[in-house]
């Protein structure tokens, strides 16, 4: 039986178990399902919007409309290949090395060809959706410009599909050449390091060439004399080039045309993945065995860090149950490789905030907002980010205690006092992290410093709210069966934390905002206001911290009530 016939019954448990799914959805699977649907949706919407705006541009020199716009579809698949390249050796680590089936499977009387194919449409599967949701619709926001015929739409992803084949074999070669000489586990480590960082590299180098001035009457011609001088969109034989001699062959309609670079690219797709299946039964075996090896000696970078500085230290008795569950989830979060390596992540959103708010201060320099609705602004945005950290780290904090909440549970500790260390130890990087953020974008766009400090004041009563809210209600529905925080944080009881997250900051900024605007004009007229105002303001904020304790309190007296019931 060839590796092609024989595969087939390897993905057919996967493929029934997504159907069994399927039909097994409740209503809150059916709501998180519609949600991030339409999410996506929108997410293709706006990037055909903003690339049709973009291309229509490109009229204005109608002898270089076309040229302009193969250079920029060129240079996007080209940043698309070598995206999915990377995704595709990330992926094809979990997928070949570190899916927990894969010891019975390679026990099991399979050839490592079948088993190269079979993981290889999961590996297809995970890393190409980016292409489909974000290179599609900015391939296809030429067509309305061109005026591109009905089936130049319909022909796009079928058009696109042997890039994403191809670009899945190439990481999975990738794959397969590290893994057989180095454990699998390690590098897949590093590479997620060096994703977030080279994602941070990237954006930074993006930001510091101010795209954006190349859209302003005065800059359009450099963007026509830039474009103008770049090469053609890769070399004629690289498989971003033949994706787009086919695209631009359909638009015209010239399918004699388009026959060559299909061609090419479908048996290019085919021989890859041929070449993949007998690269897997040289090395695959060899390599899965290395993967199997222990951990003990490769520890994350932070985790020997931390090591050698608490080795420094002489050890103490924690203080109270609460220190010693902190000092607990401290110690799991910098040894599991997948939590720390967040903190990049984390690192980057907060440079991509800090570089983008600095384009607010043209507003406030031109009059079109005033540095009051700056301050609105760059506090409901700063909300926004600690709330986004919160459901990713703070939600699932209860959960992640699997089964040992019953070894916790057994002994003489209240859930209280549990939720009460799950604050605490989230509750200190979380405010830096909103003090960070609100205080240096207030410098940036030059806010005045009585609403610097209010800015602070304010950062440090919302994270306070949003930490007890995400804890309480992350205890309320506890999901101790699942061992992924991503995917805590993605069910529905996530996405009721960022709404009710967001119901509190609007009503923490509502409440604040008469008070703000009394001291804004205290700090502008030198004078004192009015001792009613003054009453009124002290009252907006006492309601204000009210309601603060009592979305902190309130959530964290519900979930550890909700502890104690699972004991019953």
């Amino acid at each position: 039986m060839t590796p092609a016939r024989g595969f087939a019954h390897l993905l057919w448990p996967r493929w029934r178990a997504g159907l069994n799914a399927s039909r097994a959805r409740d209503g809150r699977s059916l709501l998180r399902l519609a949600f991030f649907g339409a999410l996506g949706l929108g997410f293709m919407v706006g990037g055909f919007v903003g690339a049709r705006w973009l291309f229509a541009l490109f009229l204005e020199v109608e002898f270089l409309t076309e040229l302009l716009i193969r250079r920029v579809l060129g240079i996007v698949l080209l940043f698309f290949t070598g995206l999915l390249v990377f995704s595709s050796v990330i992926t094809a680590f979990t997928t070949y090395y570190l899916a927990t089936d894969l010891p019975t499977l390679v026990s099991a009387p399979v050839s490592p060809a079948q088993l190269y194919l079979a993981r290889f449409v999961d590996t297809w599967v995970q890393s190409s959706w980016m292409m489909l949701v974000f290179a599609l619709p900015i391939v296809a926001g030429c067509g309305p410009v061109l005026g591109a015929p009905w089936f130049f739409y319909a022909a796009l992803p079928l058009l696109l599909l042997p890039l994403t084949v191809l670009c899945a074999a190439a990481g999975t070669w990738i794959t397969l050449a590290l893994a057989r000489w180095l454990p699998a586990r390690r590098t897949h480590d590093v590479l997620l390091v060096l994703a977030m960082l080279g994602f941070l590299v990237v954006y930074v180098a993006f930001r510091l060439a101010e795209p954006e001035r190349f859209l302003q009457p005065d800059g359009f011609g450099d963007l026509v004399a830039l474009i103008g001088s770049l090469r053609e969109a890769g070399a004629p034989t690289t498989p971003s080039a033949w994706t787009l001699e086919a695209l631009f062959a359909v638009l015209r309609g010239d399918w004699a045309a388009a026959a060559l670079p299909v061609t090419v690219l479908t048996s290019a797709a085919g021989g890859a993945v041929a070449l993949g299946a007998w690269l897997a039964r040289a090395v695959y075996l060899p390599s899965f065995w290395l993967a199997q090896e222990g951990r003990a000696d490769a520890a994350p970078l932070a985790q020997r860090l931390l090591g050698r500085f608490a080795r420094r230290r002489p050890p103490r008795v924690p203080s109270s149950p609460v220190a010693a569950f902190v000092g607990r989830d401290t110690r799991t979060f910098f040894r599991t490789t997948g939590q720390w390596t967040q903190l990049l992540l984390i690192a980057a959103l907060v440079v991509v905030y800090v570089f983008n708010f600095r384009h607010f201060r043209t507003l406030a320099d031109t009059g079109v907002v005033s540095v009051t609705v700056l301050f609105f602004v760059n506090a409901a945005l700063g909300g926004l980010v600690v709330t986004t950290v919160a459901v990713r780290f703070l939600y699932p904090s209860v959960s992640l205690e699997g089964r040992a909440f019953w070894a916790v549970r057994v002994a003489p500790v209240d859930p209280r006092t549990l939720l009460r260390a799950k604050v605490r130890w989230g509750l200190w990087p979380l405010l830096a992290l909103s003090l960070l953020i609100t205080v240096s974008s207030n410098l940036i766009v030059a806010v005045p410093a009585p609403l610097i400090a209010a800015s602070a004041v304010l950062a440090v009563l919302t994270t306070y709210g949003l930490t007890g809210l995400g804890v309480g209600m992350g205890a309320s529905d506890p999901r101790f069966h699942e061992d992924n925080p991503a995917k805590i944080a993605s069910g529905a009881g996530g996405v009721s934390f960022m709404l009710a997250g967001l119901a509190y900051l609007t009503a923490v900024m509502a409440l604040c905002g008469w008070p703000l605007f009394v001291l804004r004009a205290w700090a502008v007229a030198g004078r004192a206001p009015s001792p009613g105002r003054q009453a009124t303001a002290a009252l907006l904020i006492a309601a204000a911290v009210l309601v603060t304790v009592l979305v902190h309190h309130g959530p964290l007296w519900w979930g550890a009530r909700s502890l104690r019931r699972r004991e019953d």
